[in-house]
């Protein structure tokens, strides 16, 4: 049987990132994540297969889409689905009415669903500043509704967040939604973050450990 724990929190989390429900022909009930080629084959393989597994004792094969320079895992599950959607989650695109179910605070699991959607839509930068390397972490979206609630949360545990609107880049589409983001400047903030909710990524984690290591140079 499903339950709410750690890796459900997680698997939620990346939902709200890079994950939908559809249902095909009104019946097949499928869960898709969708990645990057280039740099999320290690997380795909290290942190969502596994999770997965833990959950529906299934192996998830990836799919490569060489055409589009994307990975996926697409699959059938009509529990997993039904218990992904129970929580509010919309079947579709996912549109801009998000936000964290209740639940998770209550079990004290928020974090581990930031710690998801962050692993996939959000970044750590590292930008020269005059020979030194500054860092900030972002996530971006649609729903602003989420990434408010994501930005209070954060300042909540101390972590000084910032909250911003910022149009999409690189669209031609007169119509381009509007996009929301969250900015988490320095090193201070960086290493409350690291502690509170932590990244799982591993082309993140990598970054992470080049900014350390060359702060030790």
């Amino acid at each position: 049987m499903l339950d709410i724990n750690r890796n459900f929190a997680t698997l939620y989390g990346i939902m709200l990132g890079d994950g939908c429900l559809s249902l095909v022909y009104g019946r097949k009930k499928y869960i898709a994540i969708a990645g990057s080629m280039q740099d999320d084959i290690p997380f795909f393989e290290k942190i969502v297969k596994p999770i997965l597994k833990s959950l529906i004792r299934k192996d998830i094969p990836i799919k490569f889409k060489p055409k589009y320079g994307a990975i996926q895992l697409n699959f059938v599950h009509h529990s997993l689905f039904d218990f992904i959607e129970s929580f509010g989650f919309p079947i579709g695109k996912k549109g801009i009415n998000l936000n964290i179910p209740e639940i998770f605070y209550e079990k004290n699991l928020a974090k581990y669903v930031l710690r998801g959607f962050f692993a996939t839509d959000g970044s750590l930068v590292l930008t020269d500043n005059n020979g030194t390397l500054y860092p900030r972490v972002e996530a971006n979206g649609i729903s602003k509704s989420l990434i408010r609630e994501i930005n209070d949360f954060l300042n909540s545990k101390g972590i000084n967040s910032k909250f911003y609107e910022a149009k999409r880049k690189g669209s031609n589409y007169p119509n381009t939604l509007q996009q929301y983001r969250i900015q988490i400047n320095g090193k201070k903030n960086l290493k409350k973050f690291t502690d509170t909710i932590g990244f799982i990524n591993p082309k993140q984690i990598e970054k992470l450990n080049r900014f350390y290591a060359y702060g030790r140079d």
